[in-house]
This record gives structure tokens, sequence and C-alpha cells, in this order.
């Protein structure tokens, strides 16, 4: 994180600790992460910062609660206080190997967003083998993989079939993306498939209609932020997790979501690699 980004989190939580104070604001928090391992890429999270960070929620007094339950409870108005839902897109194998072992041992829930069409032994995402070829840190899951895991208890949700971005593709490209990839892992695990995240932020509000078509209860973007009980269900907000613990606490307090501002003229783009 940029040295002036740190300054401007730590700066605004005060403001937003005493907010939720004084409103008594239940909200719930979506805290995201990619892959486990060693590299400064942006995507990346050392597995020892990955337990920092999961200590920090233990120490922070979290309740984490299944995705689908925690928006339940929003929607209804009884989400308990500090309410997170943990989440992880692309389906890499890292997560399967390395952080779902660590929640296990906490008994905490989360949802793996899956990318349907590269569940094959060896599958990587295009972008990901121009720049890191054959490396082992970007490898995906596999469908057995995948299908253990959820036995496990780990919660399955849709990254379309192709991790295309979205706003390019025509309508009926979209509802082939939304529809497949729900089907197919539905297929492969034997449970219903009803969460969804946006493949690299890339959503609009007829892209909204459409997943919501497609059977989908909740739908995640990647823009900043607390939900409360107004959200729409297919818009909810989610931040992914900062390297440092601190960083990550200062998520909690809702210091970074002026960042949103920012953000979101990014997510309105195609993003180049």
């Amino acid at each position: 994180m940029r040295p002036v980004v740190r300054a401007a989190g730590v700066a605004a939580a005060p403001f937003t600790r005493a907010w939720d104070r004084a409103t008594g604001t239940r909200g719930l928090t979506l805290i995201g992460w990619h892959r486990i391992g060693d590299a400064d890429d942006g995507l990346t999270t050392t597995l020892a910062d990955f337990r920092r960070h999961l200590d920090l929620l233990e120490a922070w007094g979290a309740t984490v609660l299944p995705l689908r339950e925690a928006h339940r409870l929003l929607a209804e108005g009884r989400l308990p206080d500090r309410a997170v839902a943990l989440t992880f897109d692309d389906g890499y194998a890292s997560v399967l190997e390395q952080a779902w072992p660590e929640l296990q041992a906490r008994a905490w829930p989360a949802t793996l967003f899956t990318v349907s069409g590269m569940l094959r032994a060896g599958s990587r995402l295009p972008w990901d083998e121009l720049h890191r070829p054959g490396s082992d840190l970007v490898r995906l899951g596999t469908a057995d993989e995948i299908r253990t895991a959820a036995a496990q208890g780990l919660d399955i949700g849709s990254h379309t079939v192709t991790h295309r971005w979205l706003p390019a593709l025509s309508p009926a490209q979209i509802a082939d993306e939304l529809t497949r990839s729900r089907a197919d892992l539905e297929d492969l695990i034997g449970q219903e498939v009803r969460s969804f995240a946006y493949p690299m932020g890339g959503w609009s509000r007829d892209i909204r209609d459409q997943v919501v078509a497609a059977g989908y209860d909740l739908a995640i973007t990647c823009d900043r932020g607390r939900n409360s009980q107004r959200q729409h269900a297919a818009e909810l907000r989610r931040a992914f997790a900062f390297d440092r613990a601190s960083d990550v606490r200062l998520q909690l307090d809702n210091a970074f979501t002026w960042m949103r501002l920012i953000e979101n003229r990014r997510y309105q783009r195609e993003p180049q690699w």
C-alpha cells in the first residue's frame, strides 16, 4: 500500500469508528483474497500474512458467518455485531491447499468463487500464464480438489466459465457465462450454487439483472465498503485484504471506503494484461 493511502486510512479511522458508535451501525463486511504464496504482485498473500489476518479478525471479535447466512441475517435486520464473511476469487490451488486448512482449524466458513471452465489439472488463467508461465503459484484447483473441499464444507460460488470481463460481452454471452457456470459447478459438487462474484469487478445494472435472472441469490462486486440492509443483493460490496494486518484492521473500520470513488472508475474499463 502506498504511504499516502495508509496515512489517509489512519486519519479517517477515528471518524468512521465514531460514526459507527453514534449510529449503532451493524453492517456486513466482506473480505476477499486471491491466492497464497510468496510474491509481491497485488494478488498474492503470504501464508504468514494470511494467518495474521485471521488472528486479527479473532482479536477484533469478528463473527465469521457463511456468506449466504450472513446476507440473510442482514436482509432480515438480525445481523450480529462485527459480522464478517470471507471469500476467495478464481479458485487457486493454494487456497485449497493452504488457506482452507487454516480456516478449518478455526471452524470458520468461507466461499471460493470458481471459474468453472478451468478445472483441469495444470489450468492457469491467461494473464497468469503470460506473466508467470508454468509457475505453481498460479495453478488453479482441479475439479477433484474443488469437489473434495466442497464436501468438507467450503462454499463454492460461480466466477463464470471463462473469467472474461462481462461488460465487454453481449447479453447472450453473459447469460451463457452465468447459467453454464452455475450448472456445471452444481453437477460437480452436488450442491446448489447460488452466489456469484463479478470477474475483475466488471458489472452494470443490466448485468446485475441478468445475474438475478440466472438464479443467483447474491453477487459480489469489488466496490469497497460495508453492506447495509439497503444494499442490493447482487451489488454487495467487498474489499480485498491488504498485506499488513494493521491495514486490514483499518478496513474493518471502513477507513478506506473513500477509495471507492477512485476505484469505481477503474472497474468501468476492461483490464489490460
